[in-house]
């Protein structure tokens, strides 16, 4: 079987910044090994293998994707041929992964090119889905932590109130005592506010 690449024209250069992270990657390859029982390699940003079935090859440079990390080709089909005379590459069918606009990995199939082909195409699609997820994830992670931090502020001012508030009490005398009951009771609702805050901070981390 011929060599196929697919050319990829016109790659911006921020395109080849993205990569994934050593333990998503890991995940993904879990994933796709127990979905398709082939072997799954993902590569990062200069075709590194980040992730492997083969954990012996992870570390070591892909030269197919490292091609298509640098944008010059989208795909490539790898036949035993090839592969002889590859570095860190075995026959297999090899995609890059985007997201969002940008091109953040490369994940491949080993085996058969024409076999391996549509277990890749398979495996593009879960990637896909995966990172949406994540992304979704982080969204809420943020906005959580942006509404706690938010909170923070209103609870800090109402510190300040009942500091200021503790103080005029005091200059008053016994005519302060009225204003004392109020200080304690945004004293309380100030410690209130901060135990909720470790709460959602806490959740955002499990998300």
């Amino acid at each position: 079987m011929a060599a196929r690449e697919i050319p990829m024209d016109g790659v911006k250069t921020e395109r080849q910044k993205g990569e994934l992270s050593v333990e998503f990657a890991q995940k993904i390859v879990s994933i796709l090994h127990e979905v398709t029982g082939g072997n799954v390699n993902v590569m990062g940003r200069g075709g590194v293998i980040i992730a492997s079935v083969q954990t012996e090859r992870i570390g070591s440079v892909h030269e197919g994707a490292k091609r298509i990390m640098a944008g010059e080709i989208s795909e490539l089909a790898v036949t035993e041929e090839m592969a002889a005379s590859m570095t860190g590459a075995k026959a297999g069918y090899n995609g890059a992964i985007e997201f969002e606009g940008r091109r953040v990995g490369c994940i491949g199939m080993t085996g058969d090119p024409e076999r391996a082909k549509p277990l890749q195409k398979l495996a593009s699609v879960i990637v896909q889905e995966e990172l949406a997820k994540e992304a979704l994830l982080q969204e809420r992670r943020q906005t959580l932590n942006e509404m706690a931090d938010e909170i923070e502020g209103i609870s800090d001012q109402i510190r300040v109130l009942a500091i200021n508030g503790s103080i005029q009490a005091a200059k008053l005398g016994d005519k302060g005592a009225p204003f004392k009951v109020v200080v304690a009771e945004m004293s309380t609702l100030a410690g209130e506010i901060t135990a909720t805050l470790r709460r959602i901070r806490m959740e955002a981390e499990k998300l």
